[in-house]
């Protein structure tokens, strides 16, 4: 059949018309050794999809846009379907010359081409229509037009420009953020020699050299966009604010970022101003030594994952983090420890309902979007976890804003689950202690 594929990067010179035929729909894929169920399932998905494909596209703008989109959510269900095929198939299945694990890299570079100009179809339909209809003589060449639409929209759909249309949201400099954090937090010791003052870590409870500390972000800032507004339920850009960061320790933070340490609600009835705690997912790091006091600032000399396993964080006032940044933040960290299949760890974790708010009965985001969220990266989030935190939009006009926000934002946590992170440190072994010196791990190097 015919389906979509891989939109080719912009070239040199005018390209010919690019092919949107890809190996994954071979007839070599139908023989996959799954469950007669699944194989049912992905021929009937097949056969749906060669037939959209088989119908031909139409010549006019309007009915060409609808049937593209009709063609991208048929390929993507059978994708789906392969994908659990292959799932089934014993390790050492093959198609084409290529490995189990290779053709689920490939699938995978499928669907996040086709949710990408999903998106773009989606949110930009009237823009993206228009556009076609005033570049076109020949209606014959609408499906040219439209991949060299693609071309322009889809770089534009990830720049700064798209974030928050029609607003000066300029990003903040790392150093003007982590102020803000520390005036907040009053984490930073103010004196009159200086700014090269001890800063205090909310983990260890202790004010240490500032070097030694930096200023986490709960959420990356690089999420910020209109898209992850809509999630929290906002129209406003909701990841620059103060409550959306922490001071901690350079190694603690790391593994923060690396989703190895998460930090959950003390109690399970919730206090005010809230009590929170870390918890260690990654239990072979338990042992490890991650800070060595060399100048007996602290209780002890070395200290050890397990050392702050379940330890409660420290506040110097009444000013906390967002509940609703810590809660993201914590099914990030979930989603991550059940990819790796860490030992263990949903032992170590609270029962979801710890999150559960009286004070935000209706929870922290959009319900329809967590579910997606946890079914796109393939890990289903526990009930009680979204129950607890997630709330219903009874307004079914956002459904085409939560389709969008939904494909855009589970491409940020795939790729912060597969390591692509804007604050990704220098140093990779969050699990182990090494010389902390210089102001590489400062604040403004965050």
């Amino acid at each position: 059949m015919a389906s979509p594929s891989t939109l080719p990067k912009t070239p040199d010179k005018k390209p010919s018309r690019p092919s949107f035929d890809i190996s994954l729909d071979s007839p070599a894929l139908d023989e996959v050794d799954c469950s007669p169920a699944t194989k049912s399932h992905l021929l009937s998905l097949k056969r749906k999809a060669s037939s959209l494909s088989e119908e031909g596209s139409p010549s006019t703008t309007a009915p060409f846009l609808d049937w593209r989109l009709a063609v991208i959510n048929s390929t993507l269900d059978l994708r789906h379907s392969q994908r659990q095929a292959l799932a089934e198939a014993s390790p050492s299945y093959q198609a084409q010359g290529m490995s189990k694990v290779e053709l689920v890299e490939v699938i995978d570079k499928d669907e996040k081409s086709l949710q990408k100009e999903k998106a773009v179809l989606m949110s930009s339909r009237k823009m993206l229509e228009g556009d076609l209809n005033d570049r076109l003589t020949d209606q014959n060449a609408l499906a040219d037009a439209y991949i060299e639409e693609l071309r322009i929209s889809l770089p534009a759909a990830s720049s700064s420009k798209e974030k928050f249309p029609g607003k000066k949201t300029p990003r903040p400099d790392r150093q003007s953020f982590a102020t803000l954090v520390n005036e907040y937090l009053a984490t930073h010791l103010k004196t009159d020699i200086g700014e090269d003052t001890p800063k205090y870590c909310n983990v260890l409870g202790y004010w240490l050299p500032p070097y030694l500390i930096k200023c986490a972000h709960i959420i990356p800032f690089s999420w910020n966009t209109k898209d992850m507004a809509h999630i929290f339920g906002s129209d406003e850009s909701p990841l620059t604010s103060k409550r959306n960061g922490l001071s901690l320790q350079t190694k603690i933070e790391q593994a923060f970022d690396d989703c190895w340490v998460t930090i959950v609600p003390s109690t399970t009835v919730e206090t005010t101003p809230t009590r929170w705690k870390l918890v260690v997912l990654n239990t072979a790091i338990m042992d490890n030594t991650f800070y060595t006091d060399h100048f007996s600032i602290t209780s002890q000399r070395l200290w050890r994952w397990k050392d702050i396993h379940n330890r409660e964080l420290s506040f110097l006032n009444n000013n906390r983090p967002a509940r609703r940044f810590l809660y993201l933040r914590y099914t990030l960290a979930w989603l991550y420890a059940n990819d790796k299949n860490w030992p263990g760890f949903k032992d170590i974790v609270p029962p979801g309902t710890v999150w559960a708010s009286p004070n935000k009965p209706d929870g922290y985001l959009r319900k329809s979007i967590l579910l997606e969220i946890g079914r796109r990266t393939g890990d289903k989030l526990p009930n009680d976890l979204i129950d607890a935190g997630a709330f219903e939009d009874p307004d079914s006009s956002s459904k085409v804003a939560d389709e969008v926000a939904c494909i855009r934002v589970t491409e940020k946590i795939e790729n912060h689950l597969s390591g692509d992170r804007d604050s990704k440190s220098e140093d990779e072994d969050a699990g182990t202690d090494d010389e902390e010196t210089g102001k590489e791990a400062s604040d403004s190097d965050d």
